[in-house]
């Protein structure tokens, strides 16, 4: 699965990295490369649905593991 949008990082107290989609959906990153960890960063990101995550504590919606990513202008 993959999907597109702009990376942030959300919350309080350290937070969590997500991927806010272009239709502005928020998908917790679990464990992102350092590559991805910079806000405002545009990305087109495949996620690991081998590997599924079933709890996170960022509770900013569906999280996943990423399996590669691109980044975009």
């Amino acid at each position: 699965m993959s999907m597109t949008g702009t990376i942030a990082k959300i919350g309080v107290e350290g937070g969590v990295w997500a991927l806010v989609t272009d239709d502005g959906t928020q998908v917790e990153l679990i464990d992102p490369p350092a590559a991805l960890k910079k806000n405002g960063l545009r990305a087109k990101i495949e996620a690991d649905t081998s590997n599924p995550v079933d709890v996170s504590i960022g509770m900013v919606g569906r999280a996943i593991r990423v399996r590669s990513f691109i980044l975009l202008d």
